[in-house]
């Protein structure tokens, strides 16, 4: 009798912790809070970057912001080249979709920063294809005013591959809009002395006067780090320009600096957790060719780590997999679960004389806390008075 006692109750008690270990975690502090890297360690193709985010989406985990993705392709090191790649890759997406609307909007957030680089005397392999998607939107739009003013930036930036001969002659060059008159403009410089771009060609140093015909210009002003840039129509209220200048040596440089330091491959545990450091994130996507592995740690006192084993590395087409395994690590840490990418706790029981077997310790601490309790019960039955009625309720 006393003996079927303790087997019900351990077999109550074990069902009771099953219950509670089966139960789904919080996802909702998750889905709220947790915030997932895209390292992307090339070939570079931002439609891959862009399915890879959606991914997290879709795994319900938050991307980081587009400024920060450019940084982790490792291929910009200063704040404006990193607003530059987000915006050229977000014109070629959208190029390639057919949606000139959203191309002109993203190429002119990219020509103000091109002009800017420019004028401070670096590479901008990224103009001609900018101005390229415009008159080839205008084009296709049958917009002639956008059509001739790209058409004569084209061929100040020295044309592009991607425009036919054929169509920039579509296009003669105008020099003023009848009936209107120029305006003269004083530009000055938040640097003194610092080198002054108009419209994409050098026109000397600052504090100069200017020429402006009427329509849309871009004012680029550049003195070593610090460059910054004017975009506007002038008009005679307004004869005094000042350009303002930042320091283009953001934080992000030295993150993307170390991710150039991989060279296209996955380095070791303490770099990557080191990058995961520095953007304040436990969780990762890194893809390198047509590969992407799942990174992370529950927090800053364990090594980041391959996720998930084998299931940790995935193809790009497999994305969605990939991003759901990072969400499900990332619901055991919030759980406090035991970390299913990690060793567990186990000792060792005899099961004959030269045999051993391995067996979780919880395992023996749930059932020997079933018998003691269930034996506890059983011998205070036993050894009260009749009068005194003991109660074991059990599902």
């Amino acid at each position: 009798m006393g003996a079927q006692q303790i087997l019900r109750t351990a077999a109550a008690l074990g069902l009771i912790a099953s219950t509670v270990s089966a139960a789904p975690p919080d996802r909702q502090v998750r889905r709220q809070a947790e915030r997932a890297a895209v390292i992307d360690l090339g070939p570079a193709d931002p439609v891959v970057v862009r399915s890879l985010q959606a991914a997290l989406v879709k795994a319900e985990l938050q991307p980081l912001d587009d400024a920060t993705e450019a940084a982790l392709t490792g291929n910009a090191t200063e704040s404006d080249a990193i607003a530059l790649a987000t915006a050229m890759g977000i014109a070629q997406k959208n190029f390639g979709a057919l949606d000139c609307p959203g191309t002109i909007t993203a190429v002119e957030a990219a020509l103000p920063l091109l002009a800017a680089r420019q004028a401070a005397g670096l590479a901008v392999t990224e103009l001609p294809r900018a101005w390229a998607y415009v008159l080839l939107c205008a084009d296709r739009t049958g917009d002639s005013d956008a059509a001739i003013r790209a058409a004569q930036r084209l061929r100040v930036v020295g044309g592009s591959p991607d425009v036919a001969p054929a169509l920039l002659e579509k296009y003669p060059e105008v020099d003023a809009l009848p009936n209107l008159d120029p305006i003269e403009v004083e530009v000055a410089t938040e640097v003194p002395d610092s080198v002054v771009w108009l419209d994409f060609a050098q026109v000397g140093k600052a504090p100069l006067r200017l020429t402006l015909s009427p329509g849309e210009h871009i004012i680029a002003a550049a003195s070593g780090k610090r460059r910054g840039f004017l975009v506007g129509r002038p008009i005679k209220k307004q004869p005094k320009l000042v350009v303002e200048m930042a320091d283009q040596e953001g934080p992000l440089a030295v993150v993307a600096a170390m991710i150039a330091s991989w060279h296209g491959k996955v380095p070791g545990s303490e770099a990557v957790g080191e990058v995961l450091e520095k953007l304040g994130v436990r969780a990762a996507l890194i893809r390198h060719g047509d590969v992407v592995e799942v990174w992370g740690h529950a927090g800053h006192n364990e090594p980041a780590r391959l996720l998930g084993g084998e299931d940790g590395a995935r193809t790009i087409a497999d994305a969605d997999r990939a991003a759901a395994l990072l969400a499900d690590r990332v619901d055991s840490w919030n759980a406090h679960a035991p970390d299913p990418d990690q060793p567990l706790l186990t000792e060792e029981r005899s099961q004959t004389n030269h045999d051993k077997a391995t067996t979780a310790w919880w395992v023996y601490a749930a059932i020997g806390a079933a018998l003691v309790a269930g034996a506890v019960v059983v011998y205070a039955h036993e050894s009260q008075a009749n009068t005194q009625e003991i109660m074991l309720h059990y599902p």
